[in-house]
């Protein structure tokens, strides 16, 4: 039988190995804030006005923006697919390509298309609503892992701002994104959990939260890193190395096996399934290390702030409503009160290896969010394109490196006042400008929206009068307006003209450089992938501002329709092309 002091010796030892080491930079605010409930905190404060910030900037147009792209595709599959729930899913899952290897996406779209139909708003409700959950999330992950609310507040405010992404916020199927963030985000705060609380157990459930971010959208997979730096950096506080490792390698092993799963689902799986369109994986390290690099410096200040500058300069040129200059002033004056008032309480006491394991964590995110496009030669990165949502991950790398840039140099003048109220100043500044620049780069996409508004409308008065096996080809539009997608291609032009005219058959494409005119049909060819074939025979070029459908049933009849409708054809010599390819089909 053990002795009381045995007994004794052995509860402490226990309570000792559960125990997390008391973090010095922790405030006095923090325990009080613990004896009172949360939605009364300092935290519930600040997340609620990062909350602010995130409708503030992006919430002003969510009824001026609309479908794009691929978003036709998808409202035409389940529009003209099965209407009863589990039959719609089903039909989603297999007859699109890109929904298949992404199973969860199924779970994302089709009940929000069940929902709000044709009506956008309601799927950008949802997407700003995901968005907000991951200021939540980002917040309460950064602030575990830091135990700083300054921290924690910037990284989340410069997430939220900074403009690199701006398709994330309008383009409906890039929804995924938040929506994976947001799973992922919530395997990182279990992940943090099971090693500050000592409980193993967490690892394992920290992994049905990634499955579901990578099984929904694979561009967070790489971050698998991140969270096992992130516990890394927690162990060593606490315990040598060797252990250390031991316990970020049960960390890091349920979510490898989650990676393992999604490879066997998509490269086994899948193809006994249906067709999948799967991006072919090229392990080239320099191709990688490329893409990093360009995408680093890409999504970076350095490259980016003459871009913004530009935008905000754009958005100074136009009046202000009295609600935009009110939204800048809240948004001014609740970062420069709440930094400020963090600043002062953390700068002096702050740990310089705190700074440094979150500079580490967020130059792994904005890396490793980069590294998984360098697989394939399909992207490149820029700010001026879709494409500009892998620099998703970036953004909150980013967040990280500026907030310990912020609270660093606050350190080193804490004693000064007035110069941590100019570093409050200069926070509340970038976000300010960051704010504007998001106003503008979406005006894009208002234009766009309004642009296919009138084309949906003009389509859908011919309802009866146009159907299969009518081909409509549309003209005299740009395809783009700046970096927003109006009308590109087969993939969204015919969807919406099947929508329309409620014709699942009709066929309708746009007039590119990429066209290439035969004897008795164009197709539409790009980079050598035959997308569509256009017979000439029920061929209606749309001409929007005429409002006409004009009939033009063989090359040189749609060749003299194009020419006299003024369009502009993006490719120099365009012309010149189509009739050479003309006389050497009449050979």
């Amino acid at each position: 039988m053990n002795s009381p002091l045995q007994v004794s010796e052995s509860r402490a030892e226990s309570a000792l190995e559960r125990s997390v080491p008391e973090d010095k930079n922790e405030t006095p605010t923090a325990t009080a804030d613990q004896k009172s409930p949360w939605f009364l905190s300092l935290d519930a404060g600040l997340v609620a006005f990062l909350c602010l910030v995130e409708i503030l900037t992006f919430a002003p147009f969510l009824k001026q923006i609309g479908f794009y792209l691929d978003d036709w595709l998808m409202l035409q599959t389940l529009h003209f697919g099965p209407q009863n729930i589990a039959s719609a899913f089903a039909n989603y899952f297999f007859n699109d390509p890109k929904v298949i290897i992404r199973p969860v996406e199924v779970l994302h779209f089709a009940p929000m298309y069940f929902l709000f139909g044709l009506k956008p708003l309601g799927y950008h409700v949802v997407n700003g609503a995901l968005e907000i959950l991951c200021v939540v999330l980002l917040y309460a992950a950064v602030k575990n892992f830091s135990q700083s609310r300054l921290l924690a507040f910037v990284s989340v405010a410069a997430f939220v701002s900074y403009p690199i992404r701006d398709c994330t916020h309008y383009w409906i199927l890039c929804s995924s994104v938040a929506l994976s963030l947001a799973f992922y985000l919530g395997s990182l705060c279990l992940s943090m959990r099971a090693v500050t609380n000592r409980k193993p157990a967490l690892y394992w459930l920290a992994a049905v939260p990634f499955a579901l971010s990578i099984f929904n959208y694979e561009v967070f997979l790489p971050f698998a890193a991140v969270s096992a730096l992130s516990v890394l950096f927690i162990c060593l506080r606490s315990m040598p190395l060797v252990p250390a490792i031991k316990q970020t390698a049960h960390c890091v092993a349920p979510l490898a096996l989650t990676v393992f799963t999604l490879v066997i689902y998509q490269r086994l799986i899948v193809p006994r399934l249906g067709l999948g369109y799967l991006h072919q994986v090229t392990i080239d390290p320099g191709q990688i290390l490329k893409i990093i690099g360009s995408g680093t410096y890409v999504s970076s200040p350095l490259n980016a702030f003459p871009f913004l500058q530009q935008q905000v300069g754009y958005r100074l040129a136009e009046p202000f409503s009295i609600g935009a200059i009110l939204s800048l002033l809240a948004i001014f004056a609740g970062v420069f009160y709440f930094s400020f008032k963090l600043l002062k309480k953390e700068a002096a006491d702050i740990k310089p290896a705190r700074l440094f394991e979150l500079v580490c964590v967020g130059g792994l995110a904005i890396v490793s969010s980069i590294a998984i496009f360098g697989l394939n030669t399909e992207y490149h990165p820029t700010l001026l394109t879709l494409v500009n949502r892998m620099f998703s991950g970036a953004a909150v790398g980013w967040g990280m490196i500026f907030a310990a840039a912020a609270l660093g140099a606050a350190h080193l003048v804490s004693k000064k006042r007035l110069a941590v109220a100019a570093i409050s100043a200069v926070l509340s500044g970038g976000i300010l400008f960051f704010t504007l620049a998001n106003w503008q780069l979406a005006q894009a996409w208002v234009v766009s929206h309004r642009v296919q508004e009138g084309l949906f409308y003009l389509v859908k008065q011919q309802k009866g009068k146009l159907r299969h096996p009518d081909t409509i080809v549309l003209t005299e539009c740009p395809r783009y307006v700046m970096w927003s997608p109006v009308f590109d291609g087969i993939w969204d032009f015919q969807s919406m003209v099947r929508l329309a005219l409620d014709d699942a058959r009709i066929r309708a494409g746009v007039v590119s450089e990429r066209l290439v005119l035969g004897r008795r049909e164009m197709k539409d060819v790009s980079m050598g992938y035959t997308c569509a074939v256009y017979p000439y025979e029920h061929l209606k070029v749309f001409i929007p501002s005429r409002k006409a459908f004009v009939p033009a049933q063989s090359g040189q009849a749609f060749l003299n329709v194009i020419e006299n409708s003024g369009a502009t054809i993006m490719e120099k010599g365009a012309f010149e092309r189509w009739r050479l390819e003309l006389a050497k089909a009449a050979n």
